[in-house]
């Protein structure tokens, strides 16, 4: 008897900014301390939010100046959290940096 595989989840977490859904993390692979993941945006994915990411990574690639850290603490002061399909409070991640470039995005 063949055994089957148990069903994967359509979304294993949501991304959540300031409460709204904005996109999708399906986990692809670990490098730790990082979670790497395929992004797919939501209709709540804005150009906003996509700009203070990009700028969150240039600001990583460049040492993380002193005048480029705007981007993090506006990302931060929005409200980041990870949501499991179940949605339950106490399963709820609130990733201490999350990266979104393209659609490959990595936290921790």
């Amino acid at each position: 008897m063949e055994l089957e595989e148990p069903a994967v989840p359509s979304a294993f977490w949501t991304v959540h900014v300031g409460g709204d859904p904005v996109g999708n993390l399906y986990p692809e692979s670990f490098e730790q301390p990082w979670v790497i993941c395929r992004f797919e945006p939501l209709p709540g994915w804005s150009q906003e939010f996509q700009a203070l990411f990009e700028a969150q990574n240039e600001a990583a690639k460049e040492g993380f100046p002193p005048d480029r850290m705007w981007s993090i603490k506006k990302i931060r002061e929005k409200g980041v959290e990870l949501r499991p399909p179940s949605n339950r409070s106490e399963d709820k991640i609130t990733p201490m940096i999350l990266y979104i470039e393209n659609h490959v995005a990595r936290f921790r």
